[in-house]
């Protein structure tokens, strides 16, 4: 299938990429636009006969299948594909080595952040490069991930380009950082990201470009790459996410020492978790929630682990740990 999607996929981008404005955006107010008309004139056709009712509600179905299989084609087929060389299931989790993967990346994560000019604890941190720097390295940095022997299926990127969200605001209240248009194949960030999210957010939609339709899959790309590159902003970003999402999972059978580590964290690390916290916990409410459970139902249907718990990326920089102590 790859031979078709991928081919597919770079004809998309490369049309989508001329312009700046997100047309992924622009395609999905058309599609509301059509299914209000499409609902409005189903409900018009109740006052008159019921040929007109059957009509409608014909309109409607081809609407909805032509959308489904747009989807599945673009996107869907994506969820099937194997993108592990090795079984999963034999990756059996030691607390006692996740606790030393955890040591080491935050080891890195305190190199990082002290390469980084900011010590306002009132503001979440300000880093001096931007969204086009990225987009520039992670383009330097794609082909490295060749060297990540146990992952297929994948496609480099002949052009990396990013779109911000028109509606990032409304993004914000529904914890939205960015997502993937697998419709026009665009990487769409939330233009009022804190900038300690903004790397690994891009890096992440980047993933899902190149193949990996797994949020975890796109997580570990993301980390990944992100760590291979000599920008401490990118570096701090992938491994700030890293030390919370390996803390989350210690304290499945430690959370004594996930407590200590928390309240020994390092100062400006825990500064900074303090004000992006403080950040993002102005946009909460039910909203927020609401579309939190709607994306976990979806990521299960799709046969992934939800937004509640991302084993697989800790599974994955798992494996990574032990390939490279095994390696050395």
């Amino acid at each position: 299938m790859n031979h078709l999607t991928f081919p597919i996929s770079r004809f998309i981008a490369k049309i989508t990429n001329s312009v700046h404005f997100p047309v992924g955006e622009l395609f999905y107010l058309i599609i509301g636009i059509i299914g209000f008309v499409l609902i409005f004139k189903l409900i018009r056709s109740f006052f008159k006969s019921k040929e007109k009712v059957s009509h409608s509600i014909y309109y409607i179905m081809i609407f909805v299948n032509c959308i489904y299989f747009i989807y599945t084609f673009a996107w869907g087929v994506m969820y099937k594909k194997e993108t592990l060389t090795i079984d999963k299931e034999k990756i059996v989790i030691q607390s006692k080595i996740l606790k030393e993967i955890y040591c080491y990346e935050l080891d890195k994560a305190i190199s990082a952040r002290n390469l980084i000019e900011h010590n306002d604890s009132t503001t979440t941190i300000k880093f001096k490069s931007d969204l086009e720097e990225y987009n520039q390295e992670f383009f330097a940095l794609q082909s490295q991930v060749k060297n990540v022997k146990w992952l297929k299926n994948y496609r480099l990127l002949n052009d990396t380009h990013y779109k911000l969200s028109w509606i990032s605001e409304m993004q914000n209240y529904m914890g939205i950082l960015g997502y993937y248009n697998p419709f026009t194949v665009e990487a769409n960030l939330n233009r009022y990201n804190t900038n300690l999210k903004q790397p690994a957010t891009l890096f992440h939609e980047y993933g899902h470009q190149m193949g990996f339709a797994s949020e975890s899959e796109a997580n570990f790309l993301a980390y990944y790459l992100g760590t291979k590159s000599k920008n401490p902003e990118i570096n701090y970003s992938v491994y700030y996410k890293s030390i919370y999402t390996l803390l989350g999972a210690i304290y499945k059978s430690d959370p004594y020492f996930v407590r200590m580590e928390l309240d020994n964290m390092h100062s400006k690390i825990k500064q900074d978790r303090k004000a992006e916290l403080k950040h993002y916990l102005k946009y909460e409410g039910a909203t927020s929630d609401t579309f939190s459970e709607l994306n976990n139902q979806f990521l299960k249907a799709n046969n992934q682990e939800g937004t509640i718990s991302y084993s697989k990326y800790v599974e994955l920089i798992y494996l990574l740990y032990q390939t490279k102590k095994a390696t050395n």
